[in-house]
C-alpha cells in the first residue's frame, strides 16, 4: 500500500473524529513518510511498518473518545421543571388520572376479594351446617360450582393485577423523566 492510499483510508476510517484532529493524525503521519523516504525506503516499506491502517484509526478514535468524551446537553432549567410539575399535577389531579387509576386499582381489589370468597365457599356452607344442623344437596353443588368459579376468577384477576401493576410502575417512570427532562 502506497502512501496516497494508507492516509485515504486512514482519513475515511477517521470519520468520527473532528477535522482539526483527523488533520493533525495525517500531517504526523506524512512526517513519517517524508523522514522515511529521507532515509531511503519505500512508501510500501514505510506502511508496513506503520502498521494496518484502520487498526491505527480505530485506535487513534478511542484515544480521542476516551481523553474528550462527547457532552451530553442537558436542557433542564428551572422554569421546565417548574412548568413540568404543574402540568403533571393538572393531568394527575385535575384531569382524573389518579382519581381514575384509584378507580380502576379497586375494582381490581373487589374482584380479588370476590374470587378469595368464592374459592372458601365450602368453608361457609360447612360453617352453616355446624351451626344450623341442616344439610342441603343444593347448597352443596352451589358452594363447589361457586369454589370452581372462584378459582377461574382469581386466575384473571391476578393477571389483570401483574399488568395493572406495569402500567402504573411506567406511568410512575414517565412522570419521573417528564420532570427531570428525560434524563
Amino acid at each position: 500500500m502506497n502512501r496516497t492510499q494508507f492516509l485515504t483510508l486512514l482519513r475515511k476510517e477517521l470519520g468520527s473524529m473532528p477535522i482539526k484532529e483527523q488533520n493533525e493524525l495525517l500531517e504526523d503521519y506524512e512526517s513519517h513518510y517524508a523522514f522515511g523516504q529521507q532515509e531511503g525506503k519505500t512508501e510500501e516499506q514505510i506502511s508496513v511498518e506503520l502498521g494496518d491502517p484502520i487498526e491505527l484509526a480505530v485506535e487513534a478514535t478511542a484515544e480521542y473518545h476516551r481523553n474528550f468524551p462527547a457532552k451530553v446537553k442537558v436542557s433542564t432549567t428551572v422554569s421546565n421543571t417548574t412548568f413540568s410539575i404543574v402540568g403533571l399535577f393538572l393531568l394527575n389531579f385535575v384531569l382524573a388520572v389518579v382519581p381514575l387509576g384509584i378507580a380502576i386499582w379497586a375494582t381490581w381489589l373487589s374482584l380479588l376479594v370476590a374470587s378469595i370468597m368464592l374459592i372458601v365457599a365450602p368453608l361457609i356452607v360447612s360453617a352453616d351446617f355446624i351451626i344450623n344442623q341442616y344439610f342441603s344437596m343444593g347448597k352443596l353443588f352451589a358452594c363447589i360450582t361457586l369454589s370452581g368459579i372462584g378459582i377461574f376468577i382469581s386466575f384473571g384477576v391476578l393477571y389483570i393485577g401483574k399488568e395493572l401493576n406495569k402500567i402504573t410502575v411506567s406511568y410512575y417512570n414517565w412522570n419521573k423523566r417528564v420532570i427531570t427532562g428525560g434524563q
